[in-house]
């Protein structure tokens, strides 16, 4: 390949790849929008007139073979001897010693005055007819930067960073002097003179970002920049392994072999660059950045988020999973909005937010690092929100069913209330002293009624309530009422609902002791099976049917309530059985040992 169609590809090249990376920097700069975003917007804008009027200038020159306009020359070139100046600006205007703001701001001065010089030296030449660029005005500006390195070192030394600014400092003073490398144009100088001389202005721009975008530089822009050198690369490497040649052979214009080859590699290299993106932000990632996979601690996350059930346990789960990752002093989170916080975007109140302390080393959130957190965030705001709903959920099925409870047991009392009167009413007229005892009877029953607990009592206390209703239903049937109790001691403790086993017995008497002239035996049973209590009433009265209690079950009182009281309680968990025999009829309750006293 001729050295002046290197010389032309290298100028393609560069000035595109430095046109991409500066309207990269002014895009980021731009979306920042602050008021500390003057210089790098002014780098952004001289970067790109540079590059755009200098593949203009070179575009008209090696492919058009004419000679571009004077006046489009002195502004390309004049746009980059801005450059320097505009470095050198952002190294002293942080500046903290008072004792060298002034000279740090003569110095300022000074180099914006020598850039104003050397563009107005253009200018001239290109209205009079002079060599464009000027020679005069690039040695000029070579030599100014070159002499300002001593006081910029000297401004800059006691500084935090300095090294930083001297490296920015020396990369401006190397883009000006390879300025100077290439001020006579020609087409016998080799390709890396002109991609010396020309070209310099790249590394600017990282200096520039090191200086004021230093995390946004690792972050967004350096992994947009590898993805698109190593496509230019490609692109390069291409071109002229494999499109100079197949050119030297073939007629584009007419050969269908070039056009489809061409076709074939400019959609290939369309195909190549998402894989470049994906390989140059892992490269960042784990290589430079050493960022952990963010993915992984989302899924992890997720898993962990669905074994709490308290929301401040969420937070602190939150809290400890951000701590390493982020490499903060301090994360916490607090109740309320924090204006420099990460919100916890819940649909309803309280709200939280996540504040992270100083990140180690001066490090800034990354966009990836606030994408993180963003769905982190989120992750925990939804495991918040669902803990809410059924807690919601949970207090208003308990308030339902506590107030169906307070119903049912209130048609229970006096329904028992009113068979417990017709008794004593009847040994009034039969027994005016018996009635008395039976009365102080009644009384101790009441009070032991009224007292017992809305969501239970104990096997024990039941019985004991049992066997003072039974007594006053003694005092009305005498010996035609035999009563028997076998519940073990190591069984009272357990819980169960109140006034469990009064309707049973109430029904055993009013059905079976009642109706039989004779009387009967009332038992009352009770044993554990395995997890679960059972509890038996039978009476050996008169000899009811199925359908009797088919009928009873659905009509009465006491037993429609008992078994709604056992569904709300315990749903299929607990069972009310009734089974008619020729001997007697059982009713056996059974259900789950809740605990023990």
């Amino acid at each position: 390949m001729p050295p002046h169609n290197v010389a032309a590809l290298v100028h393609l090249v560069g000035f595109l790849t430095g046109a991409a990376l500066y309207a990269m920097l002014f895009a980021l700069v731009l979306r920042r929008s602050t008021s500390d975003d003057r210089l790098p917007l002014a780098t952004a804008i001289l970067g790109l007139l540079w590059n755009v009027s200098g593949l203009a200038v070179f575009g008209i020159r090696d492919f058009a073979g004419g000679d571009p306009p004077a006046f489009l020359v002195a502004t390309a070139y004049s746009a980059l001897g801005f450059l320097p100046a505009v470095v050198v600006h952002s190294v002293l205007r942080s500046q903290s010693e008072a004792r060298y703001r002034r000279t740090a701001a003569i110095v300022i001065w000074a180099s914006y005055t020598m850039s104003t010089i050397a563009e107005t030296m253009m200018f001239w030449a290109a209205s009079h007819g002079g060599a464009v660029p000027s020679a005069l005005a690039l040695q000029t500006l070579t030599w100014f930067y070159l002499a300002l390195t001593i006081p910029l070192f000297l401004l800059t030394r006691r500084r935090t960073g300095s090294a930083r600014a001297w490296s920015i400092v020396a990369l401006a003073i190397f883009a000006v002097s390879a300025l100077h490398l290439s001020h006579r144009e020609g087409a016998t100088e080799s390709w890396y003179v002109q991609l010396v001389g020309h070209h310099a202005s790249i590394p600017l721009i990282f200096a520039i970002l090191y200086q004021d975008f230093r995390f946004a530089l690792a972050d967004l822009f350096l992994k947009r920049a590898l993805a698109l050198f190593a496509l230019v690369a490609i692109a390069s490497g291409l071109y002229v392994g494999i499109e100079v040649p197949l050119l030297s052979q073939h007629d584009f214009r007419s050969d269908p072999v070039a056009v489809g080859v061409s076709v074939i590699l400019w959609v290939g290299l369309a195909l190549l660059y998402p894989p470049l993106c994906r390989a140059a932000t892992w490269i960042v990632d784990r290589v430079v950045l050493h960022r952990a996979d963010y993915k992984s601690l989302r899924d992890d996350f997720d898993r962990r988020l669905a074994t709490l059930e308290e929301t401040q346990a969420v937070m602190n789960a939150l809290v400890d999973v951000l701590r390493a990752p982020l490499a903060a002093d301090e994360v916490r989170w607090m109740e309320g909005d924090h204006e420099n916080g990460t919100m916890i975007p819940t649909t309803e109140p309280p709200h939280y937010v996540l504040v992270a302390g100083p990140l180690a080393g001066g490090r800034r959130l990354l966009s990836d690092d606030l994408a993180m957190l963003d769905s982190m965030a989120l992750l925990a705001a939804r495991r918040i929100d669902a803990i809410r709903l059924a807690r919601e959920r949970y207090q208003q099925s308990r308030l339902t069913t506590e107030a169906e409870l307070r119903a049912l047991r209130a048609q229970m009392n006096p329904h028992f209330l009113f068979n417990a009167l017709n008794t004593i009413g009847f040994l009034i007229e039969t027994s005016p002293a018996r009635a008395q005892g039976t009365l102080m009877k009644l009384t101790a029953l009441l009070r032991g009624v009224l007292r017992s607990p809305e969501a239970g009592t104990t096997l024990g206390d039941e019985i004991d309530l049992v066997s003072a209703y039974l007594e006053i239903e003694r005092a009305r049937f005498e010996e035609r009422l035999l009563i028997e109790i076998d519940v073990p001691r190591e069984l009272r403790g357990i819980r169960v609902p109140a006034l469990m086993i009064q309707p049973l017995v109430e029904n055993a008497i009013k059905h079976g002791i009642a109706n039989c002239r004779s009387g009967g035996r009332v038992a009352i049973e009770s044993r554990a099976d395995g997890d679960n209590l059972a509890i038996t009433v039978r009476n050996s009265g008169a000899r009811v049917t199925d359908l009797d209690i088919a009928r009873g079950r659905k009509r009465g009182v006491g037993l429609a309530n008992l078994d709604a009281r056992l569904r709300h309680q315990y749903g299929d968990a607990a069972s009310l059985t009734l089974v008619a025999t020729a001997d007697e009829t059982r009713a056996e309750i059974v259900l789950p040992i809740a605990r023990r006293a």
